[in-house]
């Protein structure tokens, strides 16, 4: 009897074992779920940030592949950013002048100075090659080296992206660079002191080994605006375009009028002729207004961190009125001025080791670098209006002299046109004295009483004016 009981106790126990593994299986998978759920949101705030290229390496190298076109995003921005930047700090060309003109002209080496440019394409398109590079890396090293075929000191730029070089300090003075060092074909390589001019354009200042280019700091940013004018563009080519729509009474009615569309192949701009109503059907594009507005406001972003006015970066009608403009032509001013500071020590440092090299090499007359300075002219509109109305007002009401207004004024050399000046008012003076002394002969009155008493007793003073 107990076999027979147990036999028929045995599906209902059964049963109740599939139930009690139904739901311990429901509960872990359950559980699962969960701990999937945490997983998933904790790897999305890992992956989620304000910063994608935390790096320099990271940031040197997306910025290299954007600006050579290989990226997936932000080519269009980087590219106009870099040029811009680059344009606006040096597109003044580097000028070199001597100290002082008056007591050493400093002929020799200005002769020099012109080969050396020329040589080197520094009086081209050079300049400002260099200033993209140093925009892209942050850094610049320029390796010097005697070219015996030319005659002549090279400058050649090496990359960092290439070599991976490191800069060694003096262990006291971290502006001091020791050397250059890295390694090629399992070899170490160094450049000494005299041989390499490096220049540092971002970072810390007691880094000079770890700079950060002022592009890099919106890398994540230009990615996000590219992406948003490619959403843009997706959703305006799926749905910008409004679709026919035919209504009839039923699905009979709707058949037949669909195979007599697809017979007469209707298009747009063509009349047609049916039962039911019709009308066009788009969906409600209220949406786009978020992604346009996320567009501009990257833009204002990334051209408050660049310092390139939102109009270079395609957008000309945020740009309200002529005081706009001016403020963003300020930033501009404002974010190069130091880079074109630290070019101008770049570019003294070149011809103070080019100089060097060149006594060393050509044994010929020995150059005086300190007879020299480099300037590196930032020409604008509000060059112009600054002298217009500020400088000249206060010359012509004697306030400043005629060298503190030509020095406002690029490109003039302010000795020779004082010179010059001088020459124009002296003969101006021997032309007056030469008339005066041809009315006394007339008159038979001396030239110098004619002078006191010509033009209401003025004319002593004139002349005075005259010689001063």
């Amino acid at each position: 009897m107990n076999a027979l009981r147990e036999w028929f106790r045995g599906p209902g126990q059964l049963q109740a074992m599939r139930a009690e593994t139904d739901n311990l299986r429901a509960k872990v998978e359950f559980q699962a779920l969960v701990i999937e759920d945490i997983t998933t949101v904790t790897d999305r705030d890992k992956k989620y940030k304000g910063n994608a290229y935390q790096t320099y390496d990271e940031a040197i190298a997306e910025l290299a592949l954007k600006y050579e076109g290989e990226a997936d995003w932000g080519v269009l921005q980087t590219g106009n950013i870099i040029d811009i930047r680059s344009a606006f700090i040096t597109a003044g060309g580097l000028k070199a002048y001597p100290s002082d003109k008056k007591t050493d002209p400093a002929e020799n080496e200005m002769e020099f100075i012109g080969d050396f440019f020329e040589f080197n394409n520094l009086d081209r398109e050079m300049v400002q090659e260099f200033a993209k590079e140093a925009e892209l890396e942050g850094r610049f090293l320029g390796e010097m080296f005697w070219d015996n075929e030319a005659g002549m000191v090279a400058l050649r730029y090496r990359s960092w992206g290439d070599l991976h070089y490191k800069v060694q300090t003096d262990a006291k003075d971290y502006s001091k660079y020791t050397g250059i060092t890295w390694t090629k074909d399992s070899k170490p390589m160094k450049l000494e002191p005299g041989a390499f001019v490096y220049g540092r354009f971002g970072g810390r200042v007691h880094k000079p080994d770890s700079p950060y280019p002022k592009c890099a700091k919106c890398l994540t940013q230009i990615d996000y605006l590219d992406a948003a004018i490619r959403d843009w563009r997706e959703i305006n080519r799926l749905f910008a375009a409004p679709v026919p729509d035919f209504e009839f009474a039923d699905a009979d009615q709707a058949q037949k009028a669909a195979t007599a569309i697809d017979k007469i192949n209707w298009k747009t701009k063509k009349a047609i002729s049916h039962t039911g109503t019709f009308s066009f059907k788009a969906p409600d594009m209220a949406g786009t207004q978020s992604l346009e507005n996320e567009i501009i406001t990257l833009s204002k972003m990334i051209s408050g961190t660049t310092g390139v006015p939102v109009h270079f970066l395609g957008l000309p009608d945020l740009m309200s009125n002529r005081a706009t403009a001016d403020n963003l032509m300020e930033l501009v001013s404002a974010s190069t001025n130091r880079e074109r500071s630290i070019w101008k020590g770049v570019y003294q440092s070149i011809i103070t080791k080019a100089m060097a090299i060149w006594n060393e090499q050509s044994q010929k007359t020995q150059l005086d670098p300190t007879l020299l300075t480099v300037d590196i002219p930032y020409i604008t509109q509000e060059t112009w209006t600054k002298i217009k109305d500020v400088y000249l007002p206060l010359y012509n009401s004697s306030a400043i002299s005629l060298q503190t207004l030509l020095a406002q004024i690029p490109e003039v050399d302010v000795e020779a046109e004082v010179a010059l000046k001088e020459e124009r008012d002296a003969k101006a003076l021997e032309k007056f004295q030469a008339n005066l002394d041809a009315q006394a002969n007339q008159t038979g009155t001396p030239a110098d009483q004619g002078g006191q008493t010509a033009g209401g007793g003025q004319g002593g003073q004139f002349q005075k004016g005259q010689a001063q």
